[in-house]
């Protein structure tokens, strides 16, 4: 219902557009509802939205950003293969010399994989986006120049403190050997330590009470 008073406004806006923003969902990934949704949000928001759609390989779309120059390139995925293709484009986009902002999002996506996966890929911004409703309020400040460089390094303070947290967790979780398990056994000194006396052996009958 939108889109068609979206597309009739931008001739009349085209020169106060927030930015250029290039989305697509993931190969070998069909899902493409929360992107879409993310596409007219953005576009009732004065962006100019590229949509490739779905099934997107990585090396298309470089293509097409590269192509068309735009300020932010966004992710969408919903199947758990989709995380690893996201770090492959992320890396595909550091060999290619890319450093423009790369937003993801999707069901399976979340902030920890963004820190820990994919940030550490990309020497550009990579930031996860969690619904719909927040990729306005991310794209504006990343395209606001007073505010992009604090925003960008918030963001970076904040991934590699959940990327340690998540790596010292890991850490945490390893089997220890069996010498070390040994070492940790429950110790009790029964000369020390001899349990209560009972107050009577042996059974009693309650015959009135």
């Amino acid at each position: 219902y939108l889109l068609p008073y979206i597309e009739a406004s931008k001739q009349v806006g085209e020169s106060n557009k927030q930015g250029k923003i290039l989305l697509a969902t993931v190969k070998g990934d069909v899902h493409d509802i929360g992107k879409n949704i993310v596409g007219v949000v953005l576009a009732c928001n004065n962006f100019e939205v590229i949509d490739l759609g779905v099934m997107v390989p990585a090396q298309e779309i470089i293509r097409k950003a590269r192509e068309e120059q735009v300020d932010i390139i966004g992710l969408s995925g919903l199947i758990t293969p989709s995380l690893d293709e996201m770090v492959h484009f992320a890396k595909e986009m550091e060999r290619e010399g890319f450093t423009c902002p790369h937003i993801i999002g999707g069901a399976t996506t979340s902030r920890i994989h963004a820190a820990v996966k994919i940030a550490p890929n990309y020497s550009g911004p990579a930031i996860h986006v969690l619904d719909a409703s927040r990729s306005v309020t991310v794209c504006s400040t990343l395209m606001n120049g007073d505010t992009r460089d604090e925003y960008i390094q918030n963001i970076s303070h904040e991934y590699s403190i959940s990327r340690e947290a998540h790596l010292n967790k890991r850490t945490d979780k390893r089997f220890k050997t069996i010498e070390e398990a040994r070492e940790l056994k429950f110790k009790i000194n029964l000369e020390s330590h001899r349990p209560p006396k009972p107050t009577f052996l042996g059974t009693k009958i309650l015959e009135d009470f």
